[in-house]
């Protein structure tokens, strides 16, 4: 059975920064196939980079600034970061996208990306993004089942 991380990456003392740790500690808490791990890798990519060595299949959840409206949720192949997308998505993805691309003929997977209301030193999530919260849980949950049900099925 293949190993499947959800990794959760930002900073909780920044607002709406903390979008992928926020999720993947309330998706852990939920029902989920035992292969699949969820781990919060905060903004410590070396942690990260060596959680997800052993994985086949990575989901990164992080927030990203592409200008769409607050609590858009974005998905992009993690192969086609280093390529195709401006390394500046997200602060911390230039060392950890880079090492991901370097290993795509072993590890394959997804950023999932989320649009933040507010970025700045404080505790918590911002108000706008607390009003969708649930919806947003909803969705990302989702999208991971799809991704995972996509993946075995190849």
């Amino acid at each position: 059975m293949e190993k499947i991380i959800v990794l959760g990456i930002g900073n909780q003392l920044m607002m709406d920064d903390g979008i992928g740790i926020y999720l993947v500690e309330q998706l852990a808490k939920r029902d989920h196939p035992e292969n699949v791990e969820y781990l919060i890798g905060e903004s410590d990519i070396d942690y990260c980079l060596q959680q997800i060595e052993d994985a086949s299949f990575v989901i990164i959840l992080d927030t990203v600034c592409t200008g769409l409206h607050p609590g858009d949720i974005t998905l992009y192949p993690i192969e086609q970061l280093h390529e195709k997308q401006p390394l500046d998505l997200s602060p911390h993805n230039v060392h950890l996208f880079q090492s991901l691309y370097l290993q795509k003929d072993r590890i394959q997977g997804f950023l999932i990306g989320v649009e933040p209301h507010e970025i700045k030193f404080h505790i918590g999530l911002s108000a706008p993004i607390n009003e969708i919260w649930r919806l947003l849980l909803e969705k990302v949950q989702s999208m991971i089942e799809d991704l995972i049900k996509n993946e075995s099925a190849e």
